[in-house]
């Protein structure tokens, strides 16, 4: 029987239904909302607690919309931040790739909890990527500034990177075979 969600990860998932209202993920045009709860089932399913799951629902909150990150600590505290901010970009970096390693750097470099999101939502967003076709993928390389190798290649730095993690993170098989399995579509 699957435990039933706490007060706290509930109303995570509302913050952050409410602050990704009206967006769109670039990938692939599903609301936003999707991509944070593909993240937290993820975590929910390899059993991590609320802080975990609470974080990895705000994950982008900060990045991806007027959230401030003291509206997060008001209402999740400082651990949940913590972890929101080891996983917020940095905009001022303009080139796609330099931002995204720069993320991987920070959020592996910030503990086991933001290790842990990151690595499930690196694992989301390659299934993401793996559901379209390649016209679909070019499109979306388009609109993220980005190309389809260029993610291949900063997914199999990430799978290095984590895989040089001790101890290593959950999540670390799963992202192997999608990766494999993306290279092979």
């Amino acid at each position: 029987m699957d435990a039933q969600p706490t007060a706290a990860v509930d109303a995570a998932l509302d913050f952050a239904r409410a602050a990704h209202a009206g967006q769109q993920r670039k990938q692939n045009g599903q609301p936003y909302i999707q991509h944070p709860i593909a993240v937290t089932d993820l975590l929910i399913a390899a059993g991590f607690d609320d802080d975990v799951l609470v974080a990895a629902y705000l994950h982008d909150v900060v990045e991806k919309t007027d959230t401030e990150p003291a509206q997060v600590e008001a209402r999740f505290g400082p651990a949940v931040t913590a972890v929101v901010a080891a996983l917020t970009e940095d905009d001022t970096v303009s080139s796609y790739a330099e931002r995204k390693r720069g993320l991987r750097d920070k959020a592996l470099s910030s503990g086991q909890a933001a290790v842990v999101v990151y690595s499930a939502d690196r694992l989301a967003n390659m299934r993401d990527w793996h559901a379209l076709d390649d016209e679909q993928r070019a499109q979306a390389s388009d609109r993220l500034g980005t190309t389809f190798e260029e993610r291949m290649t900063l997914w199999q730095e990430d799978l290095e990177a984590l895989t040089g993690l001790q101890p290593e993170p959950p999540l670390l098989t799963e992202i192997e075979i999608e990766l494999r399995a993306l290279r092979e579509s």
